[in-house]
């Protein structure tokens, strides 16, 4: 199952929802959906186990629960590709991979756009939906990286 496909049939297995709403970038994804939604089926008590299982390790990773919406990036003065430079971070992060990290960083924060260039004005951190502290975590980038 893809990871979709848990999260939709997680809200949907939830008491009261009668609507559950999924952002889809192409037909693939669209196809995916209604395969599962067509003869909906809610989580079972294994498949809530597996999901209780899943927070709990994500709640204990170091990495930034970004999820590349790219809303903080929409109105940033700087033009900093955040998202990107988090993903890079990540590399870092969670598999201590740093050469592999550095590199995709330098290919997601060219001169001009670097972690180090934020302003720190929160635009961002007002847009994100996960509300990271994203002006905290480009300042760890910035020491990280350069």
């Amino acid at each position: 199952m893809s990871c979709a496909s848990w999260a939709i049939r997680f809200a949907a297995s939830l008491d009261g929802i009668i609507t559950v709403l999924s952002g889809m970038s192409n037909i693939e994804q669209m196809r995916d959906n209604i395969s599962y939604m067509k003869d909906f089926r809610p989580l079972d008590d294994k498949e809530r186990e597996i999901i209780r299982k899943a927070q709990e390790i994500l709640h204990s990773s170091a990495a930034i629960p970004c999820t590349a919406c790219h809303y903080c990036t929409e109105g940033c003065p700087q033009k900093i590709s955040i998202p990107d430079i988090f993903s890079a971070m990540n590399r870092q992060l969670v598999g201590g991979q740093l050469d592999q990290a550095k590199k995709a960083y330098l290919e997601a924060a060219p001169e001009g756009r670097r972690a180090s260039d934020c302003i720190g004005c929160g635009q961002c951190e007002r847009a994100c939906p996960q509300h990271i502290k994203i002006i905290e975590n480009l300042r760890l980038g910035a020491r990280m990286f350069e």
